[in-house]
């Protein structure tokens, strides 16, 4: 995934790459007939003991399926070649036929379709080969490996070229993702830097001896010295974790042929790159909301070759001292040493890096799809407002799935926005934790779709996208009074009816809502309501304190639309008005059209004059914008049109005795058959939406009396905001099943709607 710059407050498009399908679409491609550029490589390298020198020709270039974000991995095949090397008293050639190199570089910028290959340091690196050229002696290898790396630095712009003859397969997000998973738990690299430090559990001394006695060199040389606390870095995405170690004091390279000394500077360090594993763990940890029936992982540092036989470490980039790197020599003995040494020794970095409780039973039955029964792990880097990798930005994530839902296209890829968008909405938001948004409208929407008392569970379906419950078949909305105060029935077509997320807004839309509304005119009415949610914490009118409750609020911009037919339109113009106007003072103010004084309803005719338009095919629309309506006749919604909806929805919420039956076929049919006024459904219906919210993300428990529902709907009629449940238990159960080593907690701080649901705060002990 390609990182851009974020600016603050605004975040910009996420590009994220698929590199396995890629390299399955040139796979049966002859690169080499791609390449307009000579395969010929010479490399040569001078150094007081030896000189050595590599050339030939390259065979393919091949881009693996290992990538990761913006880091692909090419496998680079020779197709014939020979290594010289020499020293004063001996020659000898090895013939380097059918060997490999993998390179690891980094893409930094794409301008239409044309990717660009970092210049900068580190971003070029070597992380296998097959140069296996001495058995009993790593070094010849060693050797042809930096006159490798050397080269393709040197001529890194025919990687670019032939990286420019593929198809990239690549998608850009502007919302935020979690690619696939269900959740993402998130921190920086500052915090997991904070807890290597605090738990001290790495490597802090290191001693390893490197003989070379052959006929071409001669060395014995012992590097030993101490670490400074190991450090996640930045330069790596994915499952590819980069670590800086700095050398400590008094750490050195001795000769121990000429007992010479090489002293490492004080800004000496060794820049790594490992993978991360989930292993099975006796149990340490609890989660307070479950059961304790969980089998914990921890995660922690792979300590063996992956599946690609690619080493547990690969070294990135070493510096010593001045002295090391101006001997070409022995920088690349100080370089095999460390190699050596970090992957003999990896294991006794016992860094956990986070626990996990898989298939933990939750105490809350509403709370089981939280749990987590799959765990990954990924890392992305991030930058700060000057353009410059940020440790405080960068994001280090843990991944997971529950109820055993599968990721069709599991990846260790994870969106470096994440932790910039909580701290865009308070600067002190440290951590985020998001749920994927179908996953959300799945366990959110359509448990509260039943509250909304539209129609029964089997009426409805989810749409393909995951984002929207509708209605399946046409369905009754139920009895209304009509321009002659009779009783009509109401209908809504086939997926005309919708509840769920878009533009990061819950929306109810209701479209083509009609019912005969005198002889011969068919009202048909579009009423679509938006709503943002806000996490509020605060004083309420008891003057109660209360906190972190997690409100849908009505954005104000609700649309009402009617549909007539020209011929209607023209027959019945003052008619028309009137009931558009008698519809919007309903739904809007709480009055009806007829109880307005004549000023007032003259305000509302014209202005539904105003917005009437031609629409073609013999149509005329009215929208209405009820904001916009309610301002220009100067009223508001009346306390006592709140209390009569209030009244409705509690008249219908007891028509059952428990919540699990609040949408029974029985309960429904009450409802529909209920005598009331369009305007009264639809209030009731908008008003019902926020307490079927909260209630499902709150508490949800079915077998409860429906007393809760209405007890919720007064204490917001009333501003009792301190007696509305908070999500801190939805909360805990999001998080208690995972924890960080240093034991801290997630304290919420904000949440809201973007691509996923994004809660943002900070880990405190």
């Amino acid at each position: 995934m390609r990182r851009i710059y974020m600016k603050k407050k605004q975040l910009d498009s996420l590009r994220i790459y698929d590199w396995v399908q890629t390299a399955k679409d040139i796979k049966n491609q002859d690169s080499k007939l791609l390449r307009n550029f000579s395969t010929v490589f010479h490399q040569e390298m001078k150094a007081p003991s030896m000189d050595a020198k590599v050339t030939g020709n390259w065979g393919n270039w091949e881009l693996t399926d290992e990538g990761s974000g913006q880091y692909p991995i090419f496998k680079c095949y020779i197709e014939n070649g020979t290594f010289e090397v020499g020293t004063d008293h001996k020659k000898a050639t090895y013939d380097l036929q059918h060997t490999w190199i993998k390179v690891c570089l980094k893409i930094e910028d794409i301008q239409k379709e044309t990717y660009v290959i970092s210049e900068k340091e580190d971003t070029l690196y070597s992380i296998n080969h097959s140069f296996l050229l001495d058995q009993e002696n790593s070094m010849l290898s060693s050797v042809v490996n930096h006159l490798f790396v050397t080269w393709l630095k040197e001529h890194r712009e025919l990687l670019q070229q032939q990286l420019n003859t593929y198809t990239i397969h690549s998608r850009t997000s502007d919302d935020l993702s979690l690619l696939g998973w269900d959740t993402n738990y998130v921190t920086s690299f500052s915090h997991v830097n904070q807890m290597i430090q605090q738990q001290n559990l790495y490597p802090s001394t290191f001693e390893h001896e490197l003989i070379v006695d052959d006929d071409f060199t001669s060395a014995h040389l012992i590097a030993k010295g101490t670490f400074q606390p190991w450090e996640i870095t930045t330069g790596a995405d994915g499952q590819n974790v980069n670590f800086i170690c700095k050398f400590g004091e008094n750490s050195a390279i001795t000769n121990q042929k000429n007992n010479k000394i090489y002293k490492f500077n004080s800004n000496a360090y060794v820049k790594i790159q490992l993978k991360l594993q989930y292993l099975d763990s006796s149990k340490t940890i609890e989660d307070p909301t479950g059961e304790g029936n969980g089998q914990q992982v921890n995660l922690m540092v792979k300590t063996d070759n992956d599946n690609n036989g690619n080493a547990p470490v690969i070294l990135i980039s070493l510096f010593l001292s001045e002295e090391i790197e101006k001997n070409r020599s022995l920088k690349v003995f100080s370089e095999t040493i460390f190699k050596e040494w970090f992957n003999k020794n990896i294991e006794k970095f016992e860094q956990i890096f986070s626990s996990f409780l898989l298939h933990e039973t939750a105490k809350g039955e509403n709370f089981q799809w939280l749990k987590p029964t799959t765990a990954y792990y990924g890392v992305a880097e991030a930058k700060d407002e000057n353009g410059e990798p940020s440790l405080d930005n960068s994001v280090f994530a843990v991944m997971t799935m529950v109820e055993k839902r599968e990721n069709k296209n599991p990846t260790h890829g994870v969106d470096n926005r994440l932790l910039q968008a909580v701290k865009n909405e308070k600067d002190t938001n440290d951590s985020a934790l998001g749920i994927d948004m179908p996953l959300f409208v799945e366990k959110w929407l359509v448990q509260g779709l039943n509250i909304l008392q539209v129609g029964t569970p089997d009426e409805f379906e989810k749409t393909s996208n995951g984002l929207f419950i509708q209605n399946k078949e046409k369905i009754e909305f139920g009895k209304i009074y009509n321009a002659l105060d009779t009783l009509v029935p109401s209908h809504i077509d086939s997926k005309k009816f919708k509840l769920g997320i878009t533009n990061n807004q819950l929306v109810l839309d209701i479209e083509d809502l009609t019912w005969e509304h005198t002889p011969g005119i068919i009202g048909h009415v579009d009423y679509k309501q938006y709503y943002n949610l806000n996490l509020k914490s605060g004083v309420d009118k008891l003057g109660k304190e209360y906190k972190n409750v997690l409100i849908p609020e009505e954005d104000g911009n609700a649309t009402l639309t009617f549909t007539y037919t020209e011929t209607e339109y023209y027959k019945w113009t003052k008619l028309i008005t009137e009931i558009a106007a008698g519809i919007v003072c309903s739904i809007g103010a709480g009055f009806a059209f007829g109880a307005l004084a004549p000023r007032l309803k003259n305000i509302a005719t014209t202005f539904m004059k105003d917005v009437a338009k031609k629409m073609g095919n013999g149509l005329m629309k009215i929208v209405v914008p009820m904001k916009k309506f309610l301002e220009r006749m100067g009223i508001k919604f009346s306390r006592q049109a709140a209390e009569e909806i209030e009244m409705q929805l509690i008249t219908n919420m007891q028509r059952s005795p428990s919540i699990s039956s609040i949408a029974s076929s029985a309960v429904i049919n009450g409802v529909r058959q209920a005598p009331r006024t369009i305007g009264s459904r639809i209030g009731e219906l908008s008003k019902k939406v926020s307490v079927a919210f909260l209630y499902t993300g709150t508490i949800g428990l079915a077998g409860v009396a429906p007393t809760v529902l209405w007890e919720i709907s007064e204490y917001l009629l009333k501003g009792h905001i301190s007696k509305v449940p908070s999500i801190n238990e939805f909360l805990a159960n999001c998080v208690g099943a995972v924890k960080w080593p240093d034991n801290s907690e997630f304290q919420v701080e904000t949440a809201k709607l973007q691509g996923i649901y994004l809660m943002g705060g900070q880990l405190n002990k």
